[in-house]
């Protein structure tokens, strides 16, 4: 049997709130959905969702989006996953017949919410009338002069569109102007970046705090101050240092005391997230990213014993900076100032924690073939990218949670 990874992407409604996950899952020696069993593979996956893994810790409270096979359609294996959870991906190399119709059909009575991959033509969707619900245009197999028209025609047969392969924030906006009611590509860790137009009040105000923070010459007592001035940050950082994560045995009650438990880098790293945070225009699966980054690549640091893998999280929790302020990366890196190592892993992936980084982010977006982990099983990376999922799940509910308005 052929070792199988497991990714997820995410998917975005209109108001850029994730609305599923598509499971990604792919053979390490082929790095396509194209196994000599695909029947196999669907069960390895939906298996490993629901025993190995669970469902909740890899999509949260949101639904799976999963391709299957024509035997899993036609019913002659069961889908384990609820109607309420799943979204059912029918590939675009099965054919439409009267058997799978009348499948599908039973399906959509069951529940379960049915969607077309890949779609190229009208001629496709026509035979799915009232029985799917979403239609996936890929933006790199449809003509961009004919797009338009294609996502007009659709919904005017009573489908959502979901466009993917959505690699830019002008492509998104392009979408979103035209209708599209889904969203799913790498456009969310893309910065927005508008040449020849300076940086916007709040991003420069937020950009020169952190490189306050930052700046090695800030002292214990300087970053005490900065943090006492902001209610919401104090009431976040105190609320971080008493989460699960630390499982500290007494009640932290002071700044001064979490930044002697946790240590000033490590402040130094949540307090910038942290401000981050405050950019309203941007969504919250973006920071939930960052804190899986960092925590994945902290874990695989710790497993190569790389001698700081502190450094590994903030290489991981910075590397969606550059989509945060909407600026390049090597900007944001000289605004900054930010340690040589980290700076180094960031453009060029350097040394270890730029290798770790590039493994982070190849598991992330399901590039396989790309994926390098040596002298480590596809167990223990698998089981670092779920955990780092749960992790950010939990820390993500830990800083947007309700916050005290001081009086």
């Amino acid at each position: 049997m052929v070792d199988i990874f497991i990714g997820r992407q995410a998917i975005f409604n209109r108001k850029m709130e994730v609305y599923a996950y598509e499971l990604l899952y792919r053979s390490c020696e082929t790095n396509t959905a194209s196994f000599s069993d695909p029947d196999l593979a669907t069960t390895q996956v939906t298996l490993n969702t629901i025993i190995e893994i669970g469902l909740n810790k890899i999509v949260n409270k949101s639904k799976a989006f999963i391709n299957l096979t024509r035997n899993y359609l036609v019913g002659k294996y069961p889908i384990l996953l609820p109607p309420e959870r799943m979204v059912i991906e029918i590939p675009e190399n099965i054919a439409t017949d009267q058997e799978l119709l009348t499948s599908i059909r039973e399906l959509h009575k069951a529940g379960y919410t049915i969607a077309l991959d890949d779609v190229m033509d009208l001629e496709r969707i026509t035979p799915y009338q009232n029985i799917a619900s979403i239609v996936k245009l890929d933006l790199r197999l449809i003509d961009p002069q004919a797009l338009p028209g294609m996502i007009q025609s659709v919904k005017a047969h009573g489908f959502l569109v979901l466009a993917e392969k959505v690699e830019t924030m002008e492509e998104f906006k392009l979408c979103h102007n035209l209708g599209v009611d889904y969203f799913q590509g790498y456009f969310l860790c893309k910065p927005n970046i508008m040449h020849g137009k300076k940086m916007d009040s709040s991003r420069l105000v937020i950009m020169r705090s952190i490189a306050m923070i930052q700046n090695p010459k800030t002292s214990f007592s300087d970053l005490e101050q900065i943090i006492a001035q902001d209610v919401g940050l104090c009431f976040k950082l105190l609320r971080l240092t008493n989460s699960g994560y630390y499982s500290f045995i007494s009640e932290v009650k002071s700044l001064r005391q979490a930044i002697s438990l946790i240590g000033l880098d490590t402040v130094r790293g949540w307090l910038t997230l942290l401000m981050l945070t405050q950019l309203n225009d941007k969504p919250l699966e973006l920071t939930s990213i960052a804190l899986q980054r960092a925590h994945m690549a902290e874990s695989l640091a710790k497993i190569y014993r790389h001698p700081q893998p502190e450094v590994c999280f903030m290489v991981g929790l910075f590397s969606v900076l550059d989509a945060l302020m909407d600026q390049p990366m090597e900007t944001v890196i000289h605004e900054l100032n930010l340690s040589n190592a980290v700076s180094s892993a960031l453009l060029y992936n350097e040394g270890l924690p730029g290798y770790i980084l590039e493994m982070v982010i190849n598991y992330e977006r399901g590039e396989w073939t790309n994926l390098k982990y040596p002298n480590m099983m596809v167990e223990t990376i698998s089981n670092v990218y779920f955990d780092s999922i749960k992790w950010a799940n939990i820390l993500s509910q830990e800083i947007h949670g309700n916050i005290p308005v001081a009086n």
